[in-house]
């Protein structure tokens, strides 16, 4: 039986990701799983038996008997459905981009400030556990970061987001991270790629330099016969990697530091750590996070600002593309 304080969800799009929202949903407590929507009827009709919810015929169905939606459909949707959520009042999850372009995303934001609900997006590599390790270890002791290396790298399957180029399939993730780490207003963009497989960019990479100093490269593809998703943070005395998909911390420090004493110029006593990482799903986390937010009125790890400025951030790399 329902509880009649329990926050009402729908899920909109139940692919590849959107079916992790529909079972996320259906397993937190204090949330009911009201139903979802889906292009695709005959997915959409056997995910909601499988999870024993409803499937709307039509997004408005399900707007209507709901306080907040969970989009997990192509990125050329996203207006048009965020549009219709915000417009009734619904908070919303959407997964990331927020919008396939800037001034969509703006649209979205305003929308979501007007109603006066949360707007928040995917970025699920923040909730990474290895990532919050690395964000930890960065914060004590603070110490001047040098530079920032970033790579996402996987197969090309011929499925996953081919309504959009890897700028934001994939490599909005690590801009995400990259620009939360480095702190600071972009000076200078460079970015190179090409099509591989498809008729879009299918490999990136991209050189960002901050007005602090830190200098950061990105790289990513799905035109690779690996995974590998990795982000390495380089600072005076350190050389922190974090591997996403092992969950994996390694932290490389120098006890002694260059000093041209006597001519001699070395670090030296490197000491290896690799620090315990507690287990998490990071999209339970992260669905927890829009949850809380909800209920406690306070804004998610990623809002709609934020969203926007990694969609502006990613703009000026898309700039530096048509350009090389």
């Amino acid at each position: 039986m329902n509880n009649s304080k329990d926050l009402r969800i729908g899920i909109v799009g139940v692919g590849t990701m959107g079916r992790h929202h529909v079972r996320l949903a259906s397993q937190t407590p204090g949330v009911t799983l009201v139903g979802l929507h889906d292009a695709d009827e005959s997915r959409g009709r056997q995910m909601a038996i499988d999870f024993g919810c409803v499937a709307f015929a039509t997004l408005e169905e399900l707007i209507a008997k709901v306080d907040a939606v969970s989009v997990a459909a192509p990125t050329g949707l996203h207006l048009e459905i965020g549009e219709k959520c915000l417009a009734a009042g619904k908070h919303l999850l959407m997964e990331k981009p927020l919008a396939d372009c800037t001034a969509s995303a703006e649209r979205l934001v305003e929308l979501a400030n007007r109603a006066g609900v949360v707007l928040m997006v995917g970025h699920v590599e923040r909730y990474n556990p290895a990532i919050g390790a690395m964000i930890d270890v960065l914060r004590d002791p603070a110490e001047e970061i040098v530079f920032i290396d970033t790579r996402r790298l996987a197969p090309f399957d011929g499925t996953r987001c081919l309504d959009v180029d890897v700028l934001y399939d994939l490599l909005i993730h690590d801009l995400d991270l990259v620009l939360e780490i480095a702190d600071s207003p972009i000076k200078r963009v460079t970015a190179t790629g090409r099509p591989v497989f498809s008729d879009r960019t299918d490999v990136v990479h991209a050189s960002i330099e901050f007005e602090n100093g830190v200098c950061a490269t990105l790289w990513a593809g799905k035109c690779f016969p690996v995974k590998v998703r990795t982000i390495t943070v380089t600072t005076r005395s350190r050389y922190i990697q974090a591997d996403t998909l092992t969950c994996k911390l390694t932290v490389n420090t120098a006890e002694t530091l260059p000093a041209m004493d006597e001519g001699v110029c070395f670090m030296g006593d490197i000491n290896v750590q690799t620090p315990p990482i507690l287990a998490a799903e990071p999209l339970r986390v992260e669905f927890d996070d829009f949850v809380g937010a909800i209920r406690q009125g306070r804004a998610p790890v990623v809002d709609g600002e934020r969203a926007l400025k990694d969609l502006k951030a990613l703009d000026l790399i898309a700039q530096a593309l048509e350009q090389w």
